[in-house]
Order: C-alpha cells, then structure tokens, then sequence
C-alpha cells in the first residue's frame, strides 16, 4: 500500500496544513497511526520556524514562470 502525501482529518486545524501535503513531514498519515499523536500539532517552536520560512524569498521553478507568463499574455488577449 502507497503512503498517501495528504494530510488527514486530524491536521485540518494545524498550521502546516498546506492543503493537498504537510509542510514539515513526508507522509503525515504516518503520525496518527495506531492512536499516536502528531508532535508538530500545536507546537509553537514549529509554528515559529514555519513561519520564519514563509517569510523568506520564494524561489519560483520554471513551470511556475511560464504559467505567470502565459497567464498574462492569455489576459491580454481576452481583451
């Protein structure tokens, strides 16, 4: 069985939710299996180092760029 990247219904409220992954672990269904607790879920040293990274410069890839781009040249034909 493939270990799924998304989080689960646990982590709805947690900071390191990203949506469809966790910002800090690999395979966050891990964390809860079996009854455990997930150690990142309202631990403020975490939150903080998150939030430090969220601030720093963010580095595009190049598919990001060219969606940017085609994104605005698609805009300006609709016009």
């Amino acid at each position: 069985m493939r270990a799924s990247v998304k989080p689960v219904r646990a982590c709805h409220a947690c900071l390191l939710n990203v949506g469809d992954r966790c910002w800090l672990y690999r395979y966050p269904r891990g964390r809860w299996r079996n009854g455990r607790r997930c150690g990142a879920l309202n631990n403020e040293t975490v939150y903080a180092r998150f939030r430090e990274a969220q601030k720093e410069p963010d580095v595009k890839t190049l598919k990001e760029l060219r969606r940017r781009v085609f994104r605005a040249s698609d805009s300006r034909m609709v016009k």
